[in-house]
């Protein structure tokens, strides 16, 4: 890990990115710790510091599911008790299923809800705004599946898992954050306040375009479990450091529960995105980012070492990070690959016919070929090619707007079948890893992930 204030500083000249922070660490803890830029394009004055705060947006999925699987080792939750049994008022929409949620299903993002975005609704400090959530906005939500069936990434789920969480233990979801994880760790200006984080200096938003700092809070209390966290690097180096060492807690988190059907192996744990391979180890981690903020968790257990990334600027640049990081961490690429799945024969593609996202309006068609699938929507068509079982992906990388921007992690347009039973019926397809629904499936009746 050498030379990383030269990469840092190079990388900010090449893309115009106002500030950027790293920290390294290893079993023992935080390593080097660099910050180079300002905070903001609007204070020239305003150094990025090792102290800097930054919202860490989605990596927050990750600080949850820690909190979770220690709860559960110590046997304050369990992770497949139905979440009515501790939230009797807990509903799904139209409800169907509701007595089959988990945390596990929450935490891995297989409960059924939507994929959703960060909202304005019950914004600012209430303390009662995850409770108020997490059972009024359920009973209200589209579902694409059914608890079990399909991969699809939601905040709600999260912030369903966090009232779980405070209820068990009996104690308001930041206080036992704070009791559980920061304060143990020494994460000292890790918090899910707002009105706290304000009192450091923080980082600011710059959208993509012109270098201007975007003025919007975009705080709402609710999203603490999923993505209302702000911390430090130096603070999320001693989180990732933990997670190297492993534990048994850490180790449950890590457990794959979902496959987000893409050419290259990504699969969810709890809170934990895991890819790629190191022989047979897994790296793992999170990102985190929105409307001109970008951060990365990363943990490389193979090389015993992993590096905490915030910086001022848009998901734009993800793939110039990925090079600058794995440069800092003196590790390629990994191996991506799905090879080491036991061999199966190439199913059929998925029927034919047109694929929805439920309450989004979206929708695509899919037309088989003699030797793949053509993939059309919005104007827009695809010649899509097997690479896996139940995977196609296009031949060359495709970077454009969504739905066909690819997944992190990925540089082709993927579309993974997802069936409920192997050899059975495609009920759902995921694009990217977003999911669409068969036209005239239900989520009662949809295929299992």
């Amino acid at each position: 890990m050498t030379g990383l204030a030269a990469a840092l500083d190079e990388f900010r000249a090449r893309h115009q990115v106002p500030g950027v922070a790293v920290a390294t660490f290893d079993l023992d803890g935080p390593q080097q710790t660099v910050a180079r830029g300002v905070r903001s394009a609007e204070e020239p004055g305003a150094a990025m510091r090792p102290d800097t705060l930054f919202r860490v947006y989605s990596v927050a999925k990750s600080l949850t599911g820690t909190l979770a699987t220690m709860l559960a080792e110590d046997g304050v939750v369990d992770l497949d008790q139905p979440v009515v049994e501790t939230l009797p008022r807990f509903r799904l929409r139209g409800g169907s299923g509701t007595g089959d949620v988990t945390l596990r299903h929450l935490l891995s993002h297989r409960a059924g809800f939507i994929p959703d975005a960060v909202s304005h609704e019950h914004c600012g400090r209430d303390p009662e705004a995850i409770a108020a959530a997490a059972t009024g906005e359920p009973p209200r939500t589209p579902l694409v599946g059914r608890p079990g069936q399909v991969y699809s990434y939601s905040n709600l789920g999260f912030i369903v898992a966090g009232h779980v969480l405070e209820t068990r233990a009996g104690v308001a979801f930041a206080t036992l954050f704070q009791d559980r994880v920061t304060r143990p760790l020494g994460m000292h200006r890790t918090t899910h306040d707002p009105a706290v984080a304000m009192t450091y200096p923080l980082l600011q938003h710059h959208p993509a375009g012109a270098l201007r700092v975007g003025h919007q809070p975009w705080v709402a209390a609710k999203h603490a479990p999923s993505s209302q966290c702000w911390s430090t690097v130096q603070d999320m180096a001693r989180f990732g450091a933990m997670h190297l060492a492993g534990g048994a807690a850490a180790l449950r988190q890590r457990r794959p529960h979902a496959d987000v059907r893409l050419d290259v192996d990504l699969r969810y744990g709890l809170g934990l995105y895991l890819g790629p391979r190191d022989g047979e180890e897994v790296r793992f981690g999170h990102e985190g980012f929105y409307d001109g903020m970008w951060c990365k968790l990363v943990c490389v257990p193979a090389a015993g070492v992993g590096l905490v990334w915030a910086d001022n600027r848009g998901d734009e640049l993800r793939d110039a990070r990925y090079r600058v990081i794995e440069q800092i961490l003196g590790v390629g690429p990994g191996d991506w690959s799905r090879h080491h799945e036991t061999p199966q024969p190439q199913r059929t593609p998925p029927p034919d016919g047109r694929y929805e996202r439920p309450a989004s309006g979206a929708a695509l068609h899919i037309r088989s070929g003699d030797d793949g699938i053509r993939l059309h929507t919005e104007g827009r068509e695809l010649v899509l090619d097997p690479v896996a079982t139940d995977v196609w992906a296009t031949t060359a990388d495709e970077h454009a707007r969504p739905p066909w921007r690819t997944h992190a992690g990925s540089r082709r347009v993927s579309v993974g079948a997802v069936r409920g039973e192997p050899g059975g019926e495609v009920g759902h397809i995921l694009l990217n890893g977003l999911p669409y629904r068969r036209h005239g499936s239900s989520p009662a009746h949809a295929g299992t992930h």
